[in-house]
């Protein structure tokens, strides 16, 4: 009996790294591939093999918010904060995740949780002040979005807290202040470029709500409509980025 034990135990003990190898083996090959499905397919097989591997619930959480499986997201991202309970970008998400499904309440307190582990993260800044425009709290969403402003980033970060102050100064009725961020909001991130051809009335007006939310091409003339339409043709084929790892990805955009 004793001996079966022995042999039972050294067994576990040399089949644990190949196990973990596994894990890892297949978290790299999903880092590798270029389909987001079959990425998905192989950081599910890495959890399967190592259900404490917090990265690759990461990276599979940014694939579900690129396809908008919010849902899924917010599974994988509560894995990661519940394994890695100082990751900031796992907090981050689940607000925007949350922010998507119109759980502004939940949004509000995870990306509040990033910003305490991580003060000067502008993402974060952003997004809570968006929550808290939904949310009627506009003072907050001018406070939170000034303090994304100040402490800077790339031009999408940058674009979208000017495009949320813009909202709010609209409903605050300070219409002067809205006009300026609106200027500053298109000539920043790349998503509003179509807001050039538009007042700051049709910017409100179709983007009640949410980002970038453009619906408004039935108020402009044929030949603006050709003429935009072009720019997006043209845009929509360029080659898209190679996406290799999400995470890093996200550190280049903070």
């Amino acid at each position: 009996m004793k001996k079966m034990l022995l042999g039972i135990s050294l067994l576990l003990f040399f089949s644990a790294p190949a196990w973990g190898y596994d894990a890892v083996y297949f978290y790299n090959l999903g880092l590798d591939s270029n389909m987001s499905n079959t990425k998905i397919n192989y950081f599910t097989r890495a959890i399967e093999l190592n259900p404490e591997l917090s990265a690759a619930y990461e990276e599979r959480g940014m694939l579900y918010y690129f396809q908008e499986h919010y849902t899924k997201m917010i599974r994988d991202f509560l894995k990661v904060t519940k394994l890695s309970p100082d990751n900031t970008n796992g907090y981050t998400m689940l607000g925007v995740a949350y922010l998507k499904k119109d759980d502004y309440d939940s949004a509000v307190s995870n990306l509040t949780r990033a910003i305490e582990l991580k003060p000067k993260l502008a993402d974060a800044y952003g997004y809570r002040a968006e929550a808290f425009r939904l949310k009627g709290m506009l003072d907050l969403a001018v406070q939170d979005a000034t303090r994304a402003i100040e402490i800077g980033g790339n031009k999408r970060t940058i674009g979208m807290a000017y495009s949320t102050r813009t909202k709010a100064y609209r409903d605050l009725g300070e219409s002067e202040r809205a006009e300026a961020d609106f200027k500053k909001a298109v000539n920043l991130d790349p998503e509003y470029d179509i807001y050039k051809y538009f007042t700051i009335t049709e910017y409100l007006a179709d983007s009640a709500g949410k980002y970038g939310n453009v619906t408004g091409f039935g108020r402009m003339g044929a030949a603006m409509m050709a003429a935009i339409f072009l720019v997006l043709i043209f845009k929509l084929t360029l080659p898209a980025p190679k996406k290799k790892k999400w995470s890093d990805w996200w550190k280049r955009n903070e």
